[in-house]
């Protein structure tokens, strides 16, 4: 059995990366953007703010060289967009408000709360005049938020809201994306019927189909959907031959272990090369990892083969497939992000794989995070997913440990 760190090490390497494909990228506008990854960096075309501009509603006026008592005569009143010429001269003032371009010969903006009007004239209400304030107040210099060509958003960024409103400030409306990795997936076996029909003897419903689907969607793929084949082995080597010319990856579940039904190594053999089958982490083992051939001479179509039990299933996909997609699909893969932990109970471990128990995590009254087991780790129990938000991880010679102990977990409800 591969390690773990190896098995992914590999199939990173393996993958690479869209950027490398024919036809990478596409420009798109910004409200198709979100979920897409930046195919380049992204520079502001501008200075944000582009002029000079008031932080608060109150007076634009010249402090420096002032007399003592502070008196200005108001002038005119600046709006936000208000652009007009206006000069500021010494001993006048500009009511503006919040956003308004400070005008020329202005170098302070005094709120309207320091402030006393009698008609046309302000004076400071501050005890020790303009000692109490200090040239540049309340105006926020050009440039203050961004500089004219400073990168606002890195390729590889995978774009959310936050980015596209950063965007639209600059003035930008399209932006260069990679395309969606195409992912094909197919379910197997003869036991498998679709929710919704009655369930004769023996079947079991189709449950991986529909954890995949929106987690690949989430991922910003492109799906080609084949539903389930029935355990037939020319069916396999046809349906998989059509898949590899279409898709980038072909992600199936079911039929990778060793029974008589097993297609998916043998199929994967004969049509093209296993780069390495059975993971030592539990749940998991038999995943098999290879690349399906198109022709004498090009590979296609990437084939990651899921197990049939749907948590192992959804464990090899979110620790194996979802890296390999997401960096397939331009990003950069960031290490998992575990979180310590003390564990509420005896947990029953044997050394040999890396263990990725189902768990619930929450702060405790001691300001730790504690951890319980959920209470059946078998690969069957697809109710562990949705009742528990974490891993325990577990290293691979790591034997039985005691509650209170000190462990890792990996919190999964986001990739859900």
């Amino acid at each position: 059995m591969r390690p773990y760190d190896e098995a992914l090490a590999q199939l990173l390497s393996d993958v690479g990366s869209v950027a490398t494909a024919q036809n990478a990228t596409e420009n798109v506008s910004l409200f198709d953007a979100v979920g897409r990854v930046l195919a380049e960096d992204l520079c502001s075309p501008i200075n944000v703010p582009p002029k000079d501009n008031s932080a608060m509603d109150g007076y634009a006026l010249r402090l420096q060289g002032a007399n003592a008592q502070g008196q200005w005569q108001v002038v005119a009143t600046r709006l936000a967009g208000d652009a007009s010429e206006l000069t500021v001269n010494p001993g006048e003032a500009v009511r503006i408000m919040t956003g308004a371009e400070v005008p020329d010969g202005a170098d302070t903006v005094i709120m309207q709360e320091d402030i006393n009007r009698d008609g046309d004239v302000i004076s400071l209400n501050s005890a020790n005049g303009v000692d109490d304030h200090r040239v540049a107040e309340n105006i926020r210099p050009v440039g203050n938020d961004i500089k004219e060509g400073r990168v606002i958003v890195s390729q590889g960024t995978k774009i959310d809201a936050s980015h596209l409103g950063l965007i639209a400030s600059v003035g930008i409306d399209q932006v260069c994306v990679f395309r969606r990795p195409i992912v094909a997936v197919i379910s197997t076996g003869d036991e498998l019927i679709e929710p919704g029909s009655a369930l004769p003897a023996g079947a079991i419903y189709n449950s991986n189909r529909y954890f995949l689907l929106p987690m690949l969607q989430k991922l910003g793929c492109e799906i080609i959907d084949y539903g389930t084949l029935k355990d037939d082995q020319a069916l396999f080597e046809k349906t998989f031959k059509e898949a590899a010319d279409k898709a980038d990856f072909v992600i199936t579940t079911g039929g990778v272990s060793v029974g008589d039904a097993d297609y998916v190594k043998p199929v994967l053999e004969a049509l093209g090369n296993i780069d390495f089958w059975k993971v030592a982490i539990k749940p998991g083992k038999p995943f098999a990892c290879g690349r399906l051939t198109k022709d004498e001479s090009q590979q296609a179509g990437y084939l990651l083969g899921l197990p049939g039990n749907p948590v192992s299933a959804i464990v090899t996909f979110m620790l194996l497939a979802r890296p390999a997609i997401q960096q397939f699909s331009g990003q950069a893969v960031e290490p998992l992000a575990f979180l310590p932990a003390r564990v509420t109970q005896d947990v029953r471990k044997r050394p040999g794989r890396m263990d990725f128990q189902r768990a619930h995590y929450e702060m405790g009254e001691d300001g730790r995070i504690h951890v319980t087991p959920f209470n059946s780790q078998s690969s069957g129990v697809l109710s562990s997913i949705a009742e528990c938000n974490c891993f325990m991880v577990l290293d691979r010679e790591q034997g039985a440990i005691d509650a209170g102990a000190k462990v890792k977990i990996l919190p999964f409800r986001e990739w859900l």
